[in-house]
């Protein structure tokens, strides 16, 4: 698998990263075993992934915790990515909350260190913009950059923010990356953030490439059937445009002679300002199909049809 420079830091990762958003289980998705989630960690890395992302929310610190004990070994070779600025009351989505203040992400990255049982992270995002305290970007920022001259993480960045809020963010440091949602049926961010990171030398890394299983070959109704809050999330997302350009992709991709998975991750991959796609599962064999993506081409025509269907969802409200 190639590797790809990330933004404005020395790090190459590659344009497939592994997401651990799922093995972090409850309350977002259904439990799986310790052993499982380490043996599929491993095959990703087996399979070229250098990049893990994770974050503290994600099963309530479990997601972290198991990613520490499957990288013993190659720790040294790989590149993790966490993330700040979620807290919770209890372990329940309903008492989740936003804070980014200072103290907070003082107190959160030395957790996320032990639990990922690490010297250092090589990535620490915002992981949403602080509605909920209204900390100033400035003293989040300053909380970063504290803790990236004690040596306790290596570069920062934010997720979910918009290009306005990643201007401010550079004002008083320098952000590295932006994850935010882009797929085939969310391109919305090429109309600003895009632009701005490729223009800021903001590396971007694409989550839910596959929109929890709606761009793969299960069917909606298999996905209902999940009944995971994560899954459920997507769904909603289904207008009636978006179902007919999910239709009319399926025709595309079907001349391709490969699952949805793997055209929808190698079409991600491929797009303009796209440094690198998240691709979460807690099963082998879909990994290995999402990854497969890496060497497929996307004809020139196929390409613009695809951007038509886009554009035409874009501009239906419904």
């Amino acid at each position: 698998m190639e590797f790809r420079k990330f933004g404005n830091t020395d790090l190459l990762v590659t344009p497939i990263s592994y997401g651990a958003w799922e093995i972090g289980g409850a309350p977002f998705f259904k439990n799986v075993s310790e052993s499982d989630a380490i043996a599929t960690i491993r095959a990703a890395y087996e399979m070229g992934i250098n990049l893990f992302d994770t974050a503290p929310v994600y099963g309530f610190g479990r997601s972290e915790t198991i990613m520490g004990k499957a990288v013993k070994g190659f720790r040294d070779r790989i590149v993790i990515s966490t993330k700040c600025g979620l807290r919770w009351k209890n372990e329940s989505f309903d008492s989740v909350y936003k804070n980014a203040s200072g103290a907070s992400i003082l107190e959160e990255v030395d957790m996320s260190l032990r639990r990922l049982d690490t010297d250092f992270i090589d990535l620490y995002l915002i992981h949403w913009p602080d509605v909920d305290t209204k900390t100033p970007i400035e003293e989040s920022i300053d909380a970063l950059q504290s803790i990236k001259e004690a040596g306790k993480i290596r570069y920062y960045g934010v997720s979910n923010f918009s290009t306005a809020q990643m201007k401010e963010a550079n004002a008083y440091g320098t952000i590295s990356v932006l994850q935010s949602q882009y797929n085939m049926l969310n391109t919305v961010l090429e109309n600003s953030e895009l632009p701005y990171c490729h223009e800021a030398g903001i590396g971007f890394q694409a989550y839910s490439p596959l929109l929890r299983g709606v761009l793969t070959d299960a069917t909606i109704d298999s996905l209902k059937l999940s009944g995971q809050l994560a899954t459920n999330w997507a769904l909603n997302s289904l207008t009636p445009s978006r179902t007919e350009a999910l239709k009319r992709i399926k025709e595309i991709s079907a001349k391709y002679g490969v699952p949805l998975s793997t055209f929808a991750t190698g079409w991600t991959i491929s797009q303009p300002n796209i440094s690198t796609a998240i691709v979460g599962t807690t099963r082998i064999e879909h990994l290995k199909t999402a990854t497969a993506g890496t060497g497929l081409h996307v004809s020139d025509e196929d390409q613009q049809a695809i951007h038509e269907i886009i554009l035409g969802t874009i501009s239906q409200k419904t």
